[in-house]
């Protein structure tokens, strides 16, 4: 669920997946040693400090699985089922979603189970083949791979009063978070003449919180080193000519997401200033 669904409040709508998360990672509990919390989610984790007015927001989950850590048990599909969970669509590998009540709505949220592609032992169409585990448990995605490398553990917390949940698992870093988010917002700019619903600028908008909350020479440091790691090194690599083509200019393409993205929150000139000051040093 990339939008917010009409007459959902967004604040709620946050809160509740937040939940999704928490119960999806207390029902994979055994599972957490080979589990990096990915996408919107550890951005805001990673980003509590960013100097934007808007509040951040997110509509699902993202769990990325190291298969070199999965365990066999308990079975991933198995395990989601038995907690509520059922796939989005039959046909749809690794997304999940549980139905949820949201003021007088019943919303489906979604955590979805990804592996990334080239970790991943065997693929599908777009199931990722971790036997034993179910063909459908989990999807995989290109750009993932920095994550099962660049993440360390964070507590996640509860959002709604009342719920005293706290879980500690591995978060995905910076590095790791602006790599799979360059990888998406390419696949997204290269189907957007035909799926254009699909191309969100809110993932550029993820991008320029980064880069206003983590210093650019951290990210420098651990890139270099994520270059030379004989798992991840390539994507690494692939994912630092992504982003200096996405956000090396002014008027890189997605400059223009994330100036769309945070327009009436952040000035424009410093949108396009920072952008292209991070990735100069960045990368």
């Amino acid at each position: 669920m990339a939008k917010v669904p009409q007459g959902i409040d967004q604040r709620q709508l946050t809160m509740v997946a937040r939940r999704v998360l928490l119960d999806g990672l207390t029902a994979l509990e055994r599972h957490l040693d080979a589990i990096t919390v990915v996408g919107a989610q550890a951005v805001y984790l990673r980003t509590p400090n960013a100097a934007v007015r808007n509040a951040p927001f997110t509509s699902d989950g993202d769990l990325s699985i190291d298969p070199l850590l999965l365990g066999d048990r308990p079975l991933l599909d198995e395990t989601l089922r038995a907690a509520g969970f059922t796939l989005r669509k039959e046909n749809e590998p690794g997304l999940w979603e549980r139905s949820e009540v949201i003021g007088d709505q019943i919303v489906p949220v979604e955590l979805d189970l990804l592996i990334p592609e080239t970790l991943s032992p065997r693929n599908g169409r777009r199931s990722a083949r971790v036997p034993p585990h179910g063909a459908m448990s989990a999807r995989w995605i290109p750009g993932l791979e920095v994550a099962a490398v660049d993440h360390s553990p964070m507590r996640v917390t509860s959002l709604e009063p009342g719920d005293p949940r706290e879980i500690v698992v591995n978060v995905a870093g910076p590095a790791a978070l602006l790599v799979a988010k360059a990888f998406k917002i390419r696949d997204r700019l290269a189907d957007a003449a035909t799926r254009p619903d699909r191309l969100a600028d809110k993932d550029a908008g993820d991008i320029l919180r980064i880069m206003m909350t983590i210093p650019a020479g951290q990210v420098a440091t651990t890139f270099a080193a994520l270059r030379e790691d004989p798992r991840v090194g390539y994507v690494a690599a692939q994912g630092v000519v992504l982003l200096r083509e996405l956000f090396g200019r002014g008027s890189s393409p997605g400059v223009g997401m994330a100036v769309d993205a945070l327009r009436g929150d952040v000035p424009e000139v410093r949108v396009r200033a920072l952008a292209r000051a991070f990735i100069a040093k960045a990368c």
